[in-house]
């Protein structure tokens, strides 16, 4: 489904448990990484830059066991004062498909994991964009972190509200299907919906057996669930009593609010998924 992924990192230690879920991106046909590492020049980080050799010897040692995995690597270092942007214009420049960029546990930042970086780069965003989410494993100490991804795609977890921003996420879900075991089709009817569309519960039910048709004649397994509640928090249950490997969201264009689900619920279910998250853009959407 993708072949060449960026992955924009940062000089911390969550990098380390970062790159180890790299090489399970060949479930989802990444043969290609690009090793991209932004410094921000004005924002006290631009003496960084001036040790090039440092970090270029940096960015090889954690691509060794890549390339022995059997990955393509390359290594990208550039200086901007916009590392959001820097790291888009960088996956342009690569021919990218997908973009890889880590988030920290809530106790590594002081309560809002997901830093300005990640969340520009989610926002803006052409490009499908996998979440990693890193867990520290001691009190505000981001010297000590572990993955939270494990081998392979055991288990995949479409969230859907049906909309046509939802359309690119199904198709994606879609063509992992093959490589993951069981795919979990999950609509969440909100309290509004509930109460407005008497038959929406069987709708939805019947929109939801019409994906899950899609999904075995692409040659998969998936599983039906409908709950009630907020979105972002009905499917990050769901993820967690399934033990998803990863979630697959659609979003709307370059604003997080919208009135449709998938904006605001993309941007919610993030900062609380506690696993990998897969943001797919609807690929024609302008913003």
């Amino acid at each position: 489904m993708f072949r060449t992924a960026l992955i924009a990192l940062d000089h911390s230690a969550a990098q380390g448990p970062l790159l180890d879920c790299l090489a399970d991106l060949r479930e989802m046909g990444v043969a290609r990484l690009i090793l991209t590492h932004v410094v921000q020049l004005g924002y006290g980080q631009g003496a960084e830059y001036g040790n090039r050799d440092a970090l270029e010897g940096w960015l090889s040692d954690r691509a060794a066991p890549l390339r022995e995995a059997g990955l393509d690597v390359e290594i990208d270092i550039r200086a901007a004062g916009d590392a959001a942007k820097d790291i888009l214009k960088a996956a342009s420049e690569h021919g990218a498909d997908l973009i890889v960029i880590g988030s920290r546990g809530q106790n590594m930042i002081r309560g809002l994991f997901l830093g300005s970086v990640a969340r520009e780069v989610i926002r803006l965003s052409r490009l499908p964009v996998r979440l990693e989410w890193i867990e520290a494993t001691g009190k505000d100490d981001d010297a000590a972190c572990e993955r939270t991804c494990h081998a392979g795609l055991r288990r995949l977890l479409l969230a859907t509200d049906f909309s046509p921003q939802a359309q690119a996420a199904e198709m994606a879900a879609a063509r992992l299907a093959p490589h993951a075991g069981v795919v979990d089709l999950v609509h969440v009817i909100s309290p509004d919906e509930a109460e407005r569309y008497t038959r929406w519960r069987v709708m939805a039910r019947a929109a939801l057996d019409n994906i899950a048709h899609e999904i075995a004649a692409a040659g998969g397994k998936a599983e039906v669930h409908l709950a009630e509640g907020k979105p972002s928090a009905e499917i990050a249950h769901a993820a967690a009593r399934r033990h998803a490997d990863l979630i697959v969201v659609g979003k709307h264009g370059q604003g997080w609010v919208q009135s449709i689900a998938t904006g605001s619920t993309a941007a919610n279910l993030c900062e609380i998924a506690r696993r990998p998250v897969l943001v797919v853009p609807l690929r024609d959407d302008k913003g």
